[in-house]
């Protein structure tokens, strides 16, 4: 009979995410659970909703029902890239561990895709691009709306554009790996990964158009304000 050796061992599994052999060494529990980790975003986005109807009510200019949902969108936006994301670009390498709300609503996410707990460079390089520009131009698209500034519908069209592409790169990299980072169990998989990153596809995507669509009207009257000048 061989003798037994230590590498033998198969080692104790002591975190609850996919994949089961992730290294996860610095791996602390949350001190608070998952409805309490959501209640905290809730009113975090609460409060920024508010902040956007505040700024809205001191607006210079009468807004159109739809440009005042996308200065409440802009401004949430803005707080999730700058101080949630943010959060995680400057604190990835010690996340597992770390105690504090933030870290908490990350371990919670991370069930969808333990890629934000293992330092993973594409997770991490997207997530801080997303923080610092997506973020950016966010505040300038929502300044842009609120100011009636022409720099509006080129911020939104940036900002947009970054998110979906952002969101595809990180959605299809997960898929191509078979998804082998994300808690098959319906609720992570379905709620946390596919609908709440849908989020920042669908709506995105829609403000892209409806830029685009701005930016060509606006091109198009100026273009024909130079022919009437040329011609006269």
């Amino acid at each position: 009979m061989a003798d037994f050796q230590p590498q033998d061992v198969i080692p104790e599994v002591l975190h609850p995410y996919f994949p089961r052999d992730a290294a996860l060494s610095h791996y602390v529990a949350s001190k608070f659970n998952m409805s309490e980790s959501l209640t905290t975003l809730s009113a975090g986005v609460g409060l920024l909703a508010v902040i956007s109807i505040i700024l809205l009510a001191r607006a210079r200019t009468s807004l159109t029902g739809k440009d005042k949902l996308i200065v409440i969108w802009m401004i949430v936006c803005a707080g999730i890239h700058i101080v949630l994301e943010g959060y995680f670009s400057f604190n990835h390498a010690t996340l597992a561990g770390k105690q504090s709300m933030l870290a908490d609503l990350w371990r919670e996410y991370a069930h969808s895709d333990s890629r934000y707990l293992t330092s993973d460079p594409f997770t991490v390089i997207m997530e801080g691009i997303t923080a610092v520009f997506d973020g950016s131009f966010a505040i300038v698209t929502a300044y842009g709306i609120l100011a009636d500034s022409p720099i509006r519908y080129p911020a939104q069209l940036i900002t947009s554009l970054a998110q979906v592409y952002g969101d595809v790169l990180y959605m299809g990299t997960n898929c191509m790996e078979n998804y082998k980072h994300t808690n098959p169990h319906p609720y992570y998989f379905y709620f946390y990964f596919v609908t709440l990153n849908a989020i920042w596809i669908v709506i995105p995507t829609y403000l892209i158009v409806d830029a685009c669509k701005n930016i060509y009207r606006g091109m198009l009257i100026a273009q024909r304000a130079t022919t009437i000048k040329k011609s006269n």
